[in-house]
């Protein structure tokens, strides 16, 4: 009883100093976006090099930390800013979303990019989501074929159940209904979801999360 008394402060000090340490390692989203462009550089448009290159990087890169760096790389070809624009002077790649063929079967093998990435590291799932709400949410500072081959994308990775419904809340915001981006965009995310699952499936999704009455 004595010795578990005296280990006591001992252990509690061992873990006040970890998260010390952790706390002052620096967050440098850059330095991880080299990383992930160098790697898709070498991998090149071939994208099932590609997610073995993700599923390999995992081990020894934060995907946790810089989630959303991952994956405004992997739709935009680089780190977004507020708005939607890529900053000028950091690095970028092709191999994205964006810069690929807008058509639907290319929007479905980069969909399975990002369905076998989330598979492996499942944490990623909510960075996942959280990431797409805010492309939502930038689909006027994106080109009308980004925001198609964006709407695809999600039609796709709704349909596989890599994304929630809920997300399709970000077209509500009330600048993109009075500009009419959130119809265009909902009509070709629907048109793809709908190529993957019947009509009463995609009812059924949105009926989960409440949204049947507001988009259908």
């Amino acid at each position: 009883m004595n010795n578990q008394k005296q280990q006591k402060p001992t252990l509690s000090g061992q873990r006040f100093k970890t998260r010390k340490r952790d706390e002052k390692e620096r967050f440098d989203p850059t330095q991880f976006q080299d990383c992930i462009i160098q790697g898709l550089t070498e991998t090149g448009t071939d994208l099932e090099a590609v997610a073995k290159f993700l599923d390999a990087s995992g081990a020894k890169l934060d995907y946790r930390r810089y989630a959303e760096t991952l994956f405004d790389i992997l739709v935009a070809g680089g780190m977004l800013a507020p708005g939607g624009t890529l900053a000028d002077d950091m690095m970028r790649t092709d191999v994205c979303v964006f810069a690929a063929q807008e058509d639907l079967e290319t929007m479905q093998a980069f969909a399975q990019v990002f369905n076998k990435l989330i598979r492996r590291y499942k944490y990623l799932e909510k960075g996942f989501e959280d990431e797409v709400k805010k492309l939502l949410l930038f689909l006027k500072g994106f080109s009308e074929s980004e925001r198609n081959k964006l709407a695809m994308l999600t039609g796709v990775l709704l349909a596989n159940g890599t994304l929630n419904a809920s997300i399709l809340n970000s077209l509500y915001n009330e600048n993109l209904v009075k500009e009419g981006v959130s119809a265009a965009f909902a009509v070709k995310l629907f048109k793809s979801w709908i190529n993957e699952k019947d009509i009463n499936a995609v009812a059924a999704s949105l009926r989960k999360v409440s949204m049947d009455n507001r988009l259908m």
